[in-house]
């Protein structure tokens, strides 16, 4: 480990996540922000022979065990009207509620894309939880935007995002 930050890289190259009609994948367009971090964290993709979710996560685990912050980018789908930020943390971890606060609030100055706020994770029914609750560190699920809202994929820029990732790992 040469950082303390582990970047994941959400969901995989066969399986790519989010899809939106003006951008890349999920998986592609956070790979190409993940890239973007190297030099300040470390950076991992899920093994896609892994079948499973929470057997994938449970993997991510293993390998993120030493770092203290742990990040996996994504982006949001649903509905057209469906917009905004929003960073998901084990819901006991007052550490990472901080840190999604400040993900969300950094993401909505800078873009001006509505802040979603904060959301806790708290028990396995929920999307994602897996991540939160499996990864030693402090793990939080970034959604900086809806891939199918035309206004925030108008609001998104990608340089200005790997500022705000920057930023947020800055201040760590």
């Amino acid at each position: 480990m040469s950082k303390n930050v582990a970047i994941v890289v959400g969901h995989h190259k066969f399986s790519k996540g989010a899809k939106s009609q003006w951008l890349p994948s999920e998986w592609d367009l956070m790979s190409e922000v993940a890239k973007s971090l190297c030099d300040v964290a470390d950076i991992f993709y899920h093994d896609p022979k892994i079948g499973g979710y929470t057997s994938r996560q449970r993997a991510m685990a293993k390998r993120t065990r030493l770092h203290k912050y742990v990040f996996e980018l994504h982006y949001n789908a649903a509905s057209p009207i469906a917009n905004g930020c929003e960073a998901l943390y084990y819901f006991s971890n007052k550490g990472g509620y901080k840190i999604a606060t400040k993900f969300c609030e950094l993401v909505s100055e800078s873009m001006e894309i509505k802040n979603r706020k904060a959301k806790p994770m708290l028990n396995s029914t929920q999307r994602g939880y897996a991540f939160v609750y499996q990864t030693n560190g402090t793990a939080i699920i970034l959604e900086p935007f809806f891939g199918t809202s035309g206004s925030d994929v108008a609001k998104f820029d990608k340089a200005k995002y790997v500022q705000v990732l920057r930023t947020l790992i800055k201040g760590l």
